[in-house]
């Protein structure tokens, strides 16, 4: 078999499917539903593997609930009987088809971080698939994904980046539209939040609580009450009198911070399209957002709190404490944007690092695309 696609039932299980009736490959998509089987071989799992297997999805269900600790005990206890039977049920048809990659979405959730291990111990490829990181585009990558991702993180690769030219695929430019969390639609729509915007702001755009992007990537900062504190302090100590920070929750995290909205004067909560808070702001302060890299694409100054393969010195600002971003705000007016770098590096995402085409939309030219990656991977 060339390749094992491996997805819970959904939309991207579906799309594996499709997957196998498009490319010229030797594949088959498997789900993770529970069946019955028997296996005899010794299992060459340890506990500090399953430990480590188990840990995200403890995270983000620590994020959603708070159970009594004997609740947790229990969890633990049946996350950790998923995990070896993932672990095993995988590593039998891995046997069976002895497939030459394994596809799978994302890979941070438990079945994929047993899938990912059994295939470690098989010297099996892995593929990533996840949302492209720019808008209409698809991500396929062999490391992992966010911060995992083998996108280059030095600005002298993309000095000597060469630009591909107007020939290659053009740069889309409509920023992807988040969902709101039901229930945020009623409470997201009160005219507190639809106010005029201030004539000059840094935007910041709030995450989801429990998105693998703070739970996993974010070393310095835990939660949006701990990225509020960061810039209830920089809005404190900051010598521009004129300039004000402008928040907006994630429309698809259900958490509200009612609480913050008029803690602080120079800070404002809005739910603006998120569009127009990036065109309009001076700036944009993000842990790792994909509005980060969204706001490269408006020619944006960007700082970059957490792990991001777009914290890249030259291109966005990497910033380690709150008293960092206070003197780099503070300094604002001398940052100028390196137009050419980012102009690079949006390329190189473009024409070498994404599958053009999103995976909810693909058309032919993206499994074309897929196609000639996953020959490579194949081929070795």
């Amino acid at each position: 078999m060339d390749v094992m696609f491996i997805s819970k039932r959904g939309s991207m299980y579906r799309y594996f499917n499709c997957l196998t009736r498009e490319l010229s490959l030797d594949t088959k998509v498997f789900d993770f539903s529970f069946r019955p089987f028997v296996y005899q071989r010794t299992l060459h799992l340890r506990k500090e593997e399953i430990d480590q297997g188990i840990s995200f999805h403890l995270k983000r269900k620590r994020s959603k609930h708070d159970f009594p600790q004997i609740v947790w005990r229990f969890l633990e206890t049946y996350y950790r009987f998923k995990y070896w039977y993932f672990f095993r049920r995988f590593e039998r048809l891995a046997d069976q088809c002895n497939p030459k990659c394994i596809a799978i979405f994302n890979g941070h959730r438990l079945p994929e971080q047993a899938v990912k291990n059994m295939a470690r111990q098989k010297s099996i490829p892995v593929v990533h698939f996840e949302n492209g990181l720019l808008p209409n585009t698809t991500t396929f990558d062999l490391s992992g994904v966010n911060d995992d991702n083998n996108v280059p993180r030095t600005s002298a690769f993309y000095q000597q980046y060469c630009l591909s030219g107007t020939s290659q695929r053009p740069v889309e430019k409509v920023l992807v539209q988040r969902q709101f969390h039901r229930a945020k639609v009623s409470h997201a729509q009160k005219d507190d939040f639809h106010r005029p915007l201030p004539e000059r702001f840094v935007f910041v755009p709030f995450q989801v609580l429990f998105d693998s992007q703070v739970l996993i990537n974010s070393p310095r900062l835990k939660n949006m009450r701990e990225l509020y504190e960061w810039i209830n302090f920089v809005a404190s100590n900051c010598t521009d009198v004129n300039l004000q920070f402008v928040i907006k929750e994630h429309p698809s995290d259900p958490h509200r911070y009612d609480d913050l909205y008029h803690a602080n004067s120079r800070i404002m909560f809005s739910n603006r399209d998120t569009t127009e808070l990036i065109k309009s702001a001076e700036a944009v302060v993000t842990i790792n957002s994909s509005v980060g890299l969204e706001s490269l694409l408006l020619d944006k100054r960007v700082f970059v709190l957490g792990n991001a393969c777009f914290a890249i010195d030259g291109i966005t600002k990497p910033i380690m404490t709150p008293d960092q971003l206070a003197q780099e705000i503070n300094r604002l007016s001398s940052w100028h944007v390196n137009k050419e770098l980012i102009e690079k590096y949006i390329d190189y995402l473009a024409n070498v690092y994404c599958i053009p085409q999103s995976w909810r939309e693909p058309n032919k030219i993206h499994i074309n695309a897929l196609e000639q990656r996953f020959k490579a991977v194949i081929t070795g």
